[in-house]
């Protein structure tokens, strides 16, 4: 029967966001026994992986993105589906010295249309090169990246397609620096175009431990869990990036779940004792009105 990863971790002390780069934060995280659990619509644990399997996936794909011939700084937009494979390849490219683009899933708004329009005008105001998505999300990224000059744009599936382990495991790393660029984030779009903020790596361990340390005084028996979307800072920052700088066990509901069950969330909560549950005002007002 798949279990959670735990809350308690005795044999790894608790270090808070004492790290100069977020690979050295996964690094140190992939020594415990804590990590990811996504959970279903209904509150069923579908998927749970450690840091330390996830280390090892984000570095093979670091070393794929390498000998697909990728340069370094280049950018990789990432639908921010709230799966393994979006964490992997987030973490992937920051082992691979390259920037992740997250960028977000459709909206009821807008349609279909407006939707292929604000991801392609991302893709070129970032100039990304690659783009991975789900597979049911591919028709939507090819409608997206016509007429962009990209070297690839696909599934997880079909990118880990292009090369054996056997062809990879002699690749080199580059090893990131607190001044090299992490990521790049762009805005909601809420009040006018979304705009792209790039962030470092000083600065993203800064923001962790701003949260971590003095925010929440993460504490052993702290766990966290989230239905925020990481196209945005909150969930990406506050809800994947500092727990895993404070080698913390985080449980997810996909944001569409959350929409349509927010009660599911409360249930996470309680059945795991989750401590760490940030959201918009919203969000709480939505499982109030549920509740009554």
């Amino acid at each position: 029967m798949l279990e959670p990863t735990p809350t308690f971790d005795p044999d790894l002390p608790r270090r808070y966001a004492d790290f100069d780069t977020l690979p050295e934060a996964l690094d140190y995280a992939a020594k415990g026994q804590r990590g990811l659990n996504f959970y279903s619509p209904r509150g069923e644990l579908e998927t749970s992986i450690t840091y330390t399997k996830i280390r090892k996936r984000a570095l093979e794909i670091g070393r794929r993105l390498v000998h697909f011939g990728i340069e370094k700084s280049s950018r990789v937009a990432l639908i921010a589906e709230t799966s393994e494979d979006f964490v992997c390849y987030f973490l992937g490219c920051q082992y691979a010295g390259m920037l992740p683009v997250p960028l977000p899933l459709p909206t009821s708004f807008g349609g279909r249309e407006g939707y292929t329009e604000q991801l392609q005008q991302q893709m070129r105001s970032c100039k990304a090169s690659v783009a991975l998505s789900a597979a049911y999300m591919l028709p939507l990224l090819d409608e997206a990246t016509n007429g962009l000059d990209m070297l690839f744009v696909g599934t997880p599936d079909t990118f880990e397609a292009q090369a054996s382990k056997t062809d990879i495991k002699n690749i080199t790393l580059p090893k990131a620096s607190p001044d090299d660029l992490a990521y790049l984030q762009y805005s909601s779009g809420s009040t006018r175009f979304p705009h792209g903020v790039a962030v470092s790596q000083k600065s993203l361990m800064s923001n962790s431990y701003g949260i971590g340390q003095i925010g929440m005084e993460v504490a052993d028996n702290d766990r966290a869990v989230s239905w925020l979307p990481f196209y945005h800072d909150m969930g990406l920052v506050g809800m994947l990036i500092s727990p895993i700088a404070f080698q913390v066990s985080i449980d997810y509901l996909a944001t569409e779940a959350f929409a349509r069950r927010p009660m599911q969330w409360l249930k996470l909560i309680s059945k795991n004792k989750g401590t760490m549950c940030s959201a918009p005002t919203f969000g709480y007002e939505i499982c109030a009105r549920r509740a009554n």
